[in-house]
């Protein structure tokens, strides 16, 4: 994981979609299944890149790991700002990569950027969420104070999250997904669902 420049899910340019938005090649969501070459699924201490970052306490850190990486492999970059992806494992297996931005970085470019390669993103419900919803991965964009968070996930990602946001709707809705049962009780309940306790 020398040098990694972000383009997403760590897609080749050779594998840019046919067709797009005003003519435009978009790279597919779904193409290749990982994040800055590590796949998603990935087995929990497989990756020697990887050193724990940080775990909390209660259910949710019985089952949830975040990983930062070495210092030697730490040189990503999105859209041209330096990083530091926090890798989550969830249940033994890799889920995703979350980016953290201060907002005096171009955070602006971000989003330009990911509109470019993806087209257009769907609003959140939130003021300043934007997101990509594919069959298997997301990408939600989070501009909220006093920082940034960028999310590049498989859906089990989803699990993560502490509200009910739109592109969790949307992947219940259109895709079928559902929280797992792993070390939290589902959060939220569809309507006419009982939330469990």
């Amino acid at each position: 994981m020398s040098k990694a420049l972000f383009w997403l899910l760590a897609l080749p340019f050779s594998s840019l979609a046919q067709g797009g938005i005003n003519g435009k090649r978009l790279l597919p969501l779904d193409s290749a299944y990982a994040v800055h070459g590590v796949p998603l699924g990935a087995a929990e201490g497989t990756i020697a890149t990887l050193r724990p970052q940080f775990s909390g306490t209660g259910k949710r850190w019985k089952t949830s790991r975040v990983y930062g990486l070495l210092p030697e492999a730490d040189t990503v970059t999105v859209a041209g700002q330096p990083v530091h992806p926090a890798f989550w494992f969830r249940g033994g297996r890799f889920i995703g990569v979350t980016y953290q931005f201060k907002k005096e970085q171009k955070t602006r470019l971000v989003l330009q950027n990911l509109t470019r390669q993806y087209g257009p993103p769907k609003p959140g419900n939130v003021a300043g969420m934007w997101y990509w919803l594919g069959q298997r991965t997301y990408i939600l964009y989070e501009d909220a104070l006093p920082d940034v968070a960028l999310h590049v996930a498989s859906l089990d990602m989803l699990n993560e999250q502490v509200i009910e946001t739109a592109v969790r709707q949307e992947a219940r809705q259109r895709l079928g997904w559902q929280p797992d049962s792993l070390g939290l009780p589902r959060q939220f309940a569809l309507p006419g669902e009982k939330k469990k306790k």
